[in-house]
């Protein structure tokens, strides 16, 4: 976001690492934590998911809110899982629809979602340079086909704060092996940012 341009950030996500990412990566944009208002799910408390999902509308009238009085963008980050990132924006759209709200302008600057897939450990693994990854397999530390990655996530070997310096430029055959990246990145240009 050009800084003349730019107020607040609103951002609805999934946890703490949804959080520390968007956090590294408004940093990166110049974006202080005075202008950054994050909601994230509690944890512990059911399918971090469904709480994206429960709020969108009311997030999308507080930013249609915000955007009167402000300069205000906002940002939706939730995991594809095992529904992907298409489904995942059409599960969100739909809530706008089921409620009866304007349905969001495609074509507004301020407003995007990104779905990390299958999660947004797979995102930090690829820009933290782990090989082979992809975006069929969970990368949680109890998972047994990708528990090393989630363990380095969860030991701090691998982090938000690292992923987000490695953010630029896209590595080679990113779009082959975590193409929901890719479509984040173009989303994210959206907002007038080097993505």
């Amino acid at each position: 976001m050009k800084k003349s341009q730019r107020r607040k950030l609103l951002v609805l996500c999934e946890d703490g690492l949804h959080s520390r990412f968007v956090a590294r990566l408004a940093e990166r944009w110049g974006i202080g934590p005075r202008e950054l208002m994050l909601d994230a799910a509690p944890r512990a408390q059911g399918s971090a998911a469904h709480y994206v999902l429960n709020r969108f509308v009311d997030f999308v009238k507080r930013w249609r809110t915000e955007r009167g009085n402000t300069d205000a963008s906002a940002l939706v980050i939730i995991d594809g899982d095992e529904k992907g990132s298409r489904l995942r924006r059409q599960q969100c759209l739909e809530k706008l629809r089921a409620a009866g709200e304007p349905a969001l302008d495609p074509t507004d600057t301020r407003f995007a979602i990104i779905v990390p897939c299958w999660h947004i450990e797979t995102w930090i693994a690829w820009l933290c340079e782990h090989r082979p990854i992809d975006e069929e397999t969970r990368y949680k530390p109890e998972d047994p086909h990708g528990g090393e990655v989630g363990r380095k996530i969860r030991d701090g070997e691998y982090s938000a704060k690292q992923a987000v310096k490695a953010w630029m430029p896209p590595m080679e055959s990113e779009d082959l092996h975590v193409p929901s990246l890719c479509a984040a990145r173009i989303e994210l240009r959206r907002f007038g940012v080097t993505a």
